[in-house]
C-alpha cells in the first residue's frame, strides 16, 4: 500500500474523495500545502529539544501529579495498555500542554528554555487552524454541512505533546518499544515526526506493519477513536507504534516528535452520524471518553 499524501491547498470539495479513501482504508495520510510557516515549526522544535536537554530535577519540577498535562518522565507510560492487557513502559519522555485558551485548563508553562511559551503558543495556534481546516475537509468527504464537526470545537480541549525517545545502551524488556501499539483517542492527530530510524509504523488492514515515510515539508495526520465512533466505523482509527532503532545505532540515535491532539469541547455530546446502517455506538460525552482512555495508560 502506498502512503497517501495530499496537498490541502486545494478546495475541500476537490479533496473529498481522496480524504474519504485515506480515512476509510488506513486512517493515516500526509499533508502538504498546509500554510504553516517554517519559522513556527522550527521554533517549537528547537524549544522542545532544549527542554528535554534540561537536567532531570528541573524537568521533574513541571510534573503535575494526577493531571494529563506537564512533564511525564521516561518509562512511566505504557500506551499499549489503553487497548487492554499488560505492557512494559514505553521508552520515552514527554511534555504535555492542555488548551491554552481556556482559563481553567491548568496550563503550566515551563520557565526554561528561554522563549518556550512564545514558540509553543505560535505552534499551538497554527495547529488549531490546520485542524479546523481538516475538519472542513472531513465534512466535505462525508457530504455533510461544512460546520458539522467544527460546531463541537468552540471551546476545544486540544493538547500539544512533545515526545523524546532517548538513545539507550541497556537491554530492554521483551516487546518493549519506544511507544507501544495503540490508537489515538480524540478526533484527529497532527504529527511532526523527526528524522532517524526507529520510527512510526501503522498496522494495515491485512495485519502487516507499514513504516510511515517522511513527508517533506509536511505533517502526518491520523484520525482517532472518537472520529471512528463519530463516523459509525466508516473511517478507521488505526493502531500504530514507534519502534526501536536497529541495535547498532540504539546507543546513539535519539528521536523526537511533536503531536497535536485535536479534541472537542469537554462537554460535547458525540452522536454517530447517519451511515445507512445500524448505529454501532451510543452517544458519549467527550470528557468522560477521554478520562477513561487516558487513565488506562498510566501506572
Amino acid at each position: 500500500m502506498d502512503f497517501p499524501v495530499m496537498d490541502i491547498s486545494d478546495s475541500p470539495a476537490g479533496l473529498a474523495a481522496a480524504t474519504h479513501a485515506a480515512c476509510r482504508d488506513i486512517g493515516f495520510f500526509g499533508v502538504v500545502g498546509h500554510g504553516v510557516t517554517d519559522d513556527v515549526v522550527e521554533g517549537a522544535w528547537q524549544a522542545a529539544s532544549e527542554f528535554f536537554d534540561l537536567p532531570m530535577d528541573q524537568k521533574l519540577s513541571w510534573q503535575i501529579p494526577g493531571s494529563f498535562y506537564g512533564y511525564s518522565p521516561f518509562a512511566t507510560e505504557a500506551l499499549a495498555r489503553s487497548r487492554g492487557g499488560e505492557s512494559a513502559p514505553d521508552l520515552k519522555e514527554s511534555y504535555n500542554l492542555g488548551p491554552i485558551h481556556l482559563p481553567d485548563s491548568g496550563v503550566v508553562w515551563p520557565d526554561a528554555p528561554l522563549g518556550f511559551r512564545q514558540t509553543w503558543t505560535a505552534y499551538y495556534l497554527a495547529m488549531e487552524g490546520l485542524a479546523n481546516r481538516l475538519l472542513g475537509i472531513f465534512a466535505a468527504a462525508l457530504d455533510l454541512p461544512a460546520h458539522e464537526f467544527t460546531q463541537h470545537f468552540g471551546r476545544h480541549t486540544s493538547a500539544l505533546r512533545a515526545l523524546n525517545y532517548p538513545a539507550f545502551d541497556r537491554p530492554v524488556a521483551p516487546g518493549q518499544v519506544r511507544a507501544g501499539a495503540h490508537s489515538d483517542y480524540g478526533s484527529l492527530t497532527i504529527l511532526l515526526p523527526g528524522p532517524g530510524r526507529g520510527g512510526l509504523e501503522v498496522l494495515t488492514r491485512n495485519g502487516d506493519w507499514m513504516a510511515v515515510p517522511p513527508v517533506d515539508g509536511g505533517f502526518v495526520v491520523n484520525i482517532g477513536d472518537l472520529m471512528q465512533r463519530w463516523t459509525n466505523d466508516r473511517w478507521m482509527s488505526t493502531v500504530h507504534r514507534v519502534v526501536n532503532p536497529p541495535a547498532e545505532v540504539a546507543a546513539t540515535e535519539r528521536r523526537q516528535s511533536i503531536a497535536f491532539f485535536q479534541n472537542p469541547d469537554i462537554d460535547a455530546l458525540i452522536e454517530v452520524l447517519p451511515s445507512g446502517g445500524d448505529r454501532h455506538y451510543e452517544p458519549v460525552v467527550f470528557g468522560d471518553w477521554l478520562r477513561h482512555k487516558a487513565e488506562a495508560v498510566g501506572g
